[in-house]
């Protein structure tokens, strides 16, 4: 069937530039991870300031429900090249940065682009998807963490050995920019009319204000399991968080592990999570989602459980920390699946919602993760992790439903 399509309306086209401009986005969100003190040096930055510069950025992920409102109004092909463009822009720009301001104002708005981009890429391929394969397209196109983590970070790696710190940034923004404008191939995505709303012009008033804000948030009758659903999201990024923001420093100050130690840990991670991509893409449909979430929180919940036990040398320590991330990945991307059809209507909000509510859970994450190693240790970071395991997989056993609302006739299409 899908060789009688036009080679731009194949959904093998569709995934493949999706997984393919997303490699780039991603490498651009993990380039700073590894890289943080070469870059800093370059700029003329500390690493301490670098990193405030980079949280701010990661900051910017707070504005992609109103991308995602924007994509649900003007379509959701427009709004990826936007955000592709802005991205790779803002990239080309810190790259020819001479100034520190201007190298810090281009870093954090990047944010925005990188942020807002993958809730409208999932929305928008819902669209194109039928529900009952669409854990396999998010999950094939959520390949592209993995091999960022993999193929784009030693890519960045070798153009700042070889070059600078500037040529990763100029690289990967053109590709960016090359991309935004090829993605004018894809196919527009349908959007659902919303019957009762009035898109007559109104005067702008307080109880307007208030009206438009109530609505924004306003899921009807579905609202529990949507929210649950993404209150999800929040809860398994805070609990894989407070262990991944401190795990470096965990595991060098209590086995000695050095930069190359950790750079393979790092890729035996990438590798854990490109698995649970693909195990995802093969069996999250056949399963159903939800159980598929439930399935990678219990996952991750019981890692936690045996994190401290593991904890008695470096091979075990990482083992410990690996289950419960690989578990992690396979809820997380399970979950993505299972929220695109909550609400279809509004596909490309609730997605950026999800999108903001997990960068809320990791900016908590971050706060939180050293001090709680500090003051109490592996065992106490695993308890505090448990715990929003424990909601998480309540919320999936008593509010969550597989699909909220009604089955969507969207995406008739064949993979």
């Amino acid at each position: 069937m899908d060789k009688k399509r036009s080679l731009n309306q194949r959904i093998s086209y569709l995934l493949s530039l999706g997984i393919s401009a997303k490699l780039l986005n991603d490498t651009t969100i993990q380039i700073f991870n590894p890289f943080l003190p070469m870059i800093a040096a370059g700029a003329g930055l500390s690493v301490v300031a670098l990193g405030g510069i980079v949280a701010l950025r990661s900051m910017m992920g707070f504005t992609s429900p109103l991308m995602g409102v924007l994509a649900d109004r003007i379509g959701y092909k427009k709004v990826m090249q936007v955000n592709l463009a802005i991205t790779g822009l803002a990239m080309i720009a810190a790259g020819l940065s001479r100034s520190i301001f201007v190298f810090a104002l281009t870093v954090i708005v990047s944010g925005i682009g990188s942020s807002g981009y993958t809730p409208t890429l999932h929305a928008y391929l819902s669209t194109k998807l039928p529900y009952k394969k669409r854990a396999l397209g998010i999950g094939i196109v959520e390949y592209s963490w993995a091999l960022a983590g993999i193929a784009g970070l030693f890519t960045a790696g070798y153009l700042i050995k070889e070059f600078s710190w500037r040529a990763p940034f100029l690289f990967f923004g053109i590709l960016l920019v090359a991309a935004a404008v090829f993605y004018q191939t894809l196919p527009v995505g349908r959007i659902k009319e919303r019957a009762a709303e009035n898109r007559e012009s109104e005067s702008i008033s307080l109880k307007t204000i208030q009206r438009k804000l109530a609505d924004f948030f306003n899921f009807g009758v579905h609202a529990p399991s949507v929210w649950g659903t993404i209150a999800v999201q929040g809860f398994n990024f805070f609990a894989i968080m407070q262990i991944m923001i401190i795990h470096a420093g965990w595991l060098a100050g209590e086995y000695g592990a050095d930069s190359l130690v950790m750079g393979r840990i790092a890729l035996l991670f990438g590798a854990g999570d490109l698995t649970a991509a693909v195990l995802v893409s093969l069996f999250a449909d056949r399963i159903g989602k939800r159980r598929s979430v439930m399935i990678g929180v219990a996952g991750m919940s019981a890692g936690f459980v045996l994190m401290p036990f593991l904890n008695i040398n470096l091979n075990y320590a990482v083992a410990g920390i690996l289950l419960p991330r690989f578990f992690f990945e396979f809820a997380t991307i399970s979950n993505l699946a299972l929220l695109t059809e909550q609400f279809p209507s509004e596909r490309g909000k609730i997605m950026s919602i999800g999108t903001a509510v997990g960068l809320a859970g990791i900016t908590a994450a971050a706060a939180l993760g050293p001090v709680d190693y500090i003051r109490w240790g592996v065992p106490g970071l695993a308890v505090i992790s448990f715990i929003p395991g424990l909601v998480s997989f309540s919320l999936l056993l008593f509010v969550v439903h597989e699909k909220a609302a009604f089955r969507s006739l969207e995406g008739k299409e064949e993979l």
